[in-house]
């Protein structure tokens, strides 16, 4: 016997949405942005006085970057508090009408092109900052998976697909809004990546598909549990071999 909830996103018809209309827009970015970099700053520069050389540890990185996002969520509760609006809900994080599963399949399928597009744009295999973390301890190993296939997908969803691209797809329209805050989530990345611009273009493309299942499916949920997806192959490749995911 289906429940409600099975009913209610089988019969939900599939459409392209509206374009959305944030109540927030370019200063509250901007203002979020600040508040993220120097949270970080703080987290990181207390994190040497304290530990010194062990801050430096994959582990102890995710507990900072976690502290970071932390101080931006508060603030962005307030921010939505003040503005007499849901936080998560108005970040998209909503029943959408696509299986998990279905949605997970794709994020794996996104994976495995992405590591044909990085062999077929020859992509240098060096060593960068994400695999000297990795290859710091298992410990350190063991988080930053954990990390990256469960909070770390979810967090990026929320900011990226949730925060920023209704305001960017508001300005600019629906598919050059996307792509902008594809760009953006390429871009970010690249530092962990050398700087290789073959990983900043399949991350890229990786992140347009995220955000037109947040756009076509309305929801931030959805767009989660496919970035989930594309997410788990490589990292469990990482925690059973030491390799580095090109995919974050």
């Amino acid at each position: 016997m289906k429940t409600g909830l099975q009913h209610e996103i089988e019969s939900t018809p599939l459409v392209l949405a509206a374009p959305d209309a944030p109540f927030w827009g370019f200063g509250e970015l901007f203002m979020m942005a600040a508040i993220f970099l120097v949270a970080l700053g703080l987290v990181g520069g207390g994190a040497i006085g304290v530990l010194h050389e062990n801050a430096k540890l994959g582990y102890w990185q995710v507990v900072e970057e976690s502290l970071a996002y932390l101080a931006l969520f508060a603030a962005l509760k307030v921010l939505f508090f003040w503005a007499g609006k849901p936080l998560f809900r108005s970040l998209g994080w909503t029943v959408y009408p696509v299986p998990a599963m279905s949605l997970l399949s794709i994020g794996f399928a996104l994976s495995a092109v992405s590591a044909v597009l990085l062999v077929l744009l020859r992509t240098p295999q060096i060593q960068t900052p994400f695999d000297k973390l990795l290859n710091g301890d298992p410990f350190s190993r063991l988080v930053i998976v954990a990390f990256g296939i469960t909070l770390g997908p979810v967090i990026e969803e929320w900011l990226f697909r949730g925060f920023v691209q209704p305001v960017l797809v508001s300005a600019a329209g629906v598919f050059p809004g996307i792509l902008i805050t594809s760009l953006f989530f390429g871009a970010l990345h690249l530092s962990q990546n050398a700087g290789l611009w073959q990983s900043g273009v399949v991350i890229t493309l990786a992140g347009f598909a995220f955000g037109l299942i947040r756009h076509i499916t309305g929801s931030t949920r959805a767009s989660a549990i496919t970035h989930i997806g594309y997410n788990t192959l490589p990292f469990l490749l990482t925690l059973s071999q030491g390799a580095n995911p090109v995919h974050k």
